[in-house]
């Protein structure tokens, strides 16, 4: 029992470390480093189906590629372990991009042998960490 316990911590750790550096690349335009860490069927979802979803890495891709020359790279974010192959990201919009913008935005990043394979989107960093709960 410690053992897996250990193993689960390692892989939380791990992941932690994935997301952190996959958004450190992002921030600094590094977009070879952020594709090579996404699955080829990655899905992003925001937290209202709709348009802006991609179902991709060619979609995620050009998505924040848009969301880079946007500025939003320069947003201050926050790493939340959300379990063994999942992280909570907190970013605040609005400090970068204006009133139009959420005061405060949260992503699950599911991520597998070391890939991004999910990311969804949700308006706060509760609604995120209940989904994580109830899953």
């Amino acid at each position: 029992m410690i053992a897996i316990a250990k193993q689960e911590d390692a892989m939380s750790s791990d992941t932690l470390e994935l997301a952190r550096r996959g958004f450190g690349a992002w921030q600094q335009g590094d977009f070879e480093t952020i594709q090579a860490m996404l699955d080829p069927a990655v899905q992003w979802r925001w937290f209202e189906p709709g348009d802006w979803d991609c179902h991709s890495r060619d979609d995620v891709m050009r998505t924040l590629r848009e969301r880079h020359a946007q500025g939003f790279g320069r947003s201050e974010l926050e790493f939340v372990e959300a379990g063994g192959d999942a992280v909570i990201v907190v970013a605040h919009p609005r400090a970068v991009a204006g009133d139009d913008w959420p005061e405060e935005a949260a992503m699950i990043i599911s991520f597998r042998y070391g890939k991004v394979v999910d990311m969804q989107d949700y308006e706060t960093r509760e609604k995120a960490l209940a989904a994580i709960s109830a899953s």
